[in-house]
């Protein structure tokens, strides 16, 4: 039943009882248990819809046409008569490379995937058929999955993969066509440093700008330059054949050049800058000798050939597939087909995840009263005139509305608890409704109010929840269980508390969806008007 329908049938119950009745049904507040479960129901289908929308099968699927011998991808054709070899690399390249493997059949001649350890084995556990279908290779597919990078840190493991890689991408000659498929984890999957560079070194050097406050772009500059196949180099051995690279991406706005560090992406920046920002950072005693002898030497020599990377790969098609761009056009279609009036806050989403919670309680407040509270200061850089005024629209027309957010934040450590950056987000949601729960008056009918916040990856952290939801009744729910939740939150251990609450009820547990574009968060407002 939708929930608009189930709201109103409400609201005519209400009008019909009396006040001591209503009370007795609905309690003194604003929020109603009845219309919570439809809201969670709800919250729910919107964010399978969102997952769906970024399986890699059907990103793949929707980007390759294959027919008669012509493989199309977007305004490109490429002849094809069993020349097209394969690399992967990423959290969700299994599942890519068997819709690839799907469509083009025995015209793969090779190919090797670089996957997470223990992935094949979780995803047949899950028993889920039609995931394992659609993820799991053929027992004699021309595609070799390598598992490695334990705990998503580069190990010998992935080097090896990586080295495979290399040399199918050295093999390829010129009416081959080398497929590469990228997602997040990317970078984990593909480590092969330059001659001269042992592996250990190289995370060190990471390890050193990491620690020291270096920026993403400044950690990925360092790896482009001391990687072999990183910065567009995995494309340049692989001339003069074609490259097509499928791209899922979990990073911030999609720059190409950032995810998995950009092997088939031109790399404008230079050995110098490496060294510059060693300088800035006060870094360089961190760094082993060896590296900084390194990047001395590639500064002279590239001095001396007077020449950068060429602006352009003629040879490569880069084409991003999937973000979550595409979960949040699908969560908006699927909540306005069940009646809500659906309102996009960001798709860049980022900082402390309960500095964002506060901005969906501050967002909450909005829907409900239809006047803004003391802003916080995520909320004041994410509500423009345009949000301002669909969420004005929809209480004009007395619509429940659904703010969708995706993006990734953080979680400052200072507890010692367990627990991801979705379900950190829920609690202080949770936290924050009840501190404030004067503010959500009640009016003529009884409303509700639900935040759901997951990763798409199904993994928040490292649990095996996804995410979990947060509603009005929570905090004082967990209170007569026993539990202090704001104890829980300040020991960052969102995890332990959704597990103990209901005996986990309002977890978010998915298992592994096979994809990775970050987070999403979907808040439903039904206003008690």
């Amino acid at each position: 039943m939708a929930l608009c329908t189930v709201t109103r049938n409400i609201k005519f119950q209400g009008r019909a009882l009396s006040t001591l009745w209503r009370a007795r049904w609905f309690g003194n507040s604003s929020f109603n248990k009845e219309v919570q479960l439809y809201l969670r129901s709800d919250a729910h289908t919107i964010y399978k819809a969102a997952l769906s929308a970024v399986s890699p099968q059907e990103m793949v699927k929707n980007n390759l046409k294959f027919h008669q011998g012509v493989l199309s991808i977007e305004e490109r054709e490429y002849a094809i008569d069993k020349n097209i070899s394969v690399v992967a690399f990423g959290k969700a390249v299994l599942g890519m490379a068997k819709a690839v493997e799907d469509i083009l059949g025995d015209h793969i001649s090779q190919g090797v995937a670089s996957i997470p350890l223990g992935l094949p084995d979780a995803i047949k556990a899950s028993r889920n058929r039609e995931l394992i279908d659609s993820t799991i290779l053929s027992k004699n597919s021309p595609i070799t999955a390598i598992e490695g990078a334990r705990n998503n840190l580069p190990d010998e493991k992935a080097q090896y993969a990586a080295s495979r890689i290399k040399e199918v991408a050295e093999s390829v000659r010129g009416d081959d066509v080398l497929l590469v498929l990228i997602s997040g984890g990317g970078s984990a999957l593909l480590p092969y440093p330059v001659p001269g560079i042992t592996l250990e070194e190289k995370l060190q050097t990471i390890k050193a700008v990491a620690s020291s406050g270096g920026t993403i772009q400044e950690l990925n500059t360092v790896r482009k330059n001391l990687s072999d196949l990183k910065g567009g180099k995995l494309a340049k051995a692989a001339y003069p054949a074609k490259v097509v690279t499928l791209i899922l991406s979990d990073v911030i706005g999609d720059p190409l050049d950032i995810i998995a560090s950009g092997p088939t992406v031109p790399n404008y920046s230079t050995p110098a800058n490496c060294l510059e920002i060693f300088r800035k950072l006060n870094a360089e005693k961190m760094i082993p000798d060896i590296v900084i002898q390194y990047l001395q030497q590639a500064e002279k020599d590239q001095q001396k050939r007077g020449q950068v990377d060429p602006v352009n790969f003629p040879h490569v098609q880069n084409v991003l597939v999937g973000s979550n761009r595409f979960a949040v056009n699908a969560a908006v279609k699927k909540a306005e087909s069940i009646g809500y009036a659906p309102v996009v806050v960001s798709t860049e989403l980022s900082g402390e995840a309960r500095d964002v919670g506060h901005m969906y309680s501050d967002l909450a407040y909005f829907a409900w009263n239809g006047s803004l509270p003391q802003l916080s200061p995520v909320t004041k850089d994410v509500l423009t005139d345009d949000l301002f005024n669909k969420i004005i629209i929809a209480r004009n027309a007395k619509k429940p509305v659904c703010i969708i957010g995706a993006g990734e934040t953080t979680v400052t450590l200072k507890g010692k608890g367990t627990g991801g950056r979705s379900q950190e987000m829920a609690l202080a949601v949770a936290i924050d409704i009840n501190e404030n729960f004067n503010q959500f008056p009640l009016g003529k009918n009884p409303g509700g109010l639900v935040l759901l916040s997951a990763g798409t990856d199904g993994q928040d952290g490292p649990t095996p929840a996804a995410g979990a939801v947060a509603g009005p009744f929570q905090v004082l729910d967990a209170m007569n269980e026993g539990l202090n939740p704001k104890e829980f939150l300040r020991n960052n251990d969102s995890f332990t508390f959704y597990s103990s609450f209901q005996n986990g009820r309002d977890h978010v547990v998915t298992g592994l969806t096979g994809t990775n574009v970050m987070d999403i968060q979907v808040l439903l407002v039904s206003p008690s008007f």
